[in-house]
């Protein structure tokens, strides 16, 4: 790569992963109150794809087609596209029933043997009901990213089955769900894997960043691999 290239490509990462991140900790921010975990969810997230030449985008019809001086040739919908390295390449589907994905993302660099993309997946899913489980990590549908919660007492923590119980002024924040000792200080972590439906997996690895009798708030990733493949 040119060094000019290289340039737009480094910029165009920092207001990718500053803007997610930004996006991101306001969005899953909300206080979770309801004792029920709610049947829908959805994440917004990072991504970087890396697709080889004749391969086509996981769980879209994108296909990079070949490399040139010019640019990428992609085939979208049967058609033809040019993309040069910061050009968009979005797609929104349903990879899997009752599951949309929305990509946004843009061309960082393409060669004659791969090319990668930078942006986000906005990943919607029906009929979820998290379990602890072993997880399948074989998926191409891999998505890791940013989240913040802020849970009320009684309510479970998103994606998993536990629950924030409240302070113990000794022992500190309690989690219910757990077969393992339940208290946490603040920047203790919590861990936690399973799944969302049969075919959606997901791990979570969250930090608590403050609590007190009414309210836990926690930070840290989620991975999800959307199939079983």
């Amino acid at each position: 790569m040119r060094a000019w290239e290289k340039a737009v490509v480094k910029k165009t990462l920092w207001i990718v992963a500053l803007v997610v991140v930004g996006c991101a900790m306001l969005t899953s921010g909300c206080t979770q109150r309801a004792k029920v975990h709610p049947s829908e969810m959805s994440y917004s997230l990072p991504t970087t794809i890396n697709v080889g030449i004749g391969e086509t985008v996981p769980g879209t019809d994108i296909r990079f087609e070949r490399s040139s001086e010019d640019g990428a040739y992609v085939r979208i919908k049967g058609q033809e596209a040019l993309k040069r390295n910061g050009d968009s390449l979005n797609w929104h589907g349903e990879p899997l029933p009752g599951v949309e994905l929305t990509l946004k993302l843009r061309v960082a660099w393409q060669n004659e043997d791969a090319m990668q993309l930078v942006g986000t997946a906005k990943v919607e899913m029906d009929d979820v009901a998290p379990r602890i489980a072993t997880i399948s990590k074989d998926s191409e549908l891999k998505f890791t990213g940013p989240v913040a919660y802020s849970i009320g007492k009684g309510a479970v923590i998103p994606g998993t089955t536990l629950t924030y119980e409240g302070r113990d002024d000794d022992d500190g924040a309690e989690l219910g769900g757990l077969d393992e000792y339940p208290y946490r200080q603040v920047g203790d972590s919590i861990y936690w894997q399973g799944k969302l439906r049969d075919d959606i997996n997901i791990r979570l690895e969250l930090r608590v960043l403050q609590f007190d009798e009414r309210t836990l708030r926690a930070g840290g990733l989620v991975t999800l691999w959307l199939g079983n493949s």
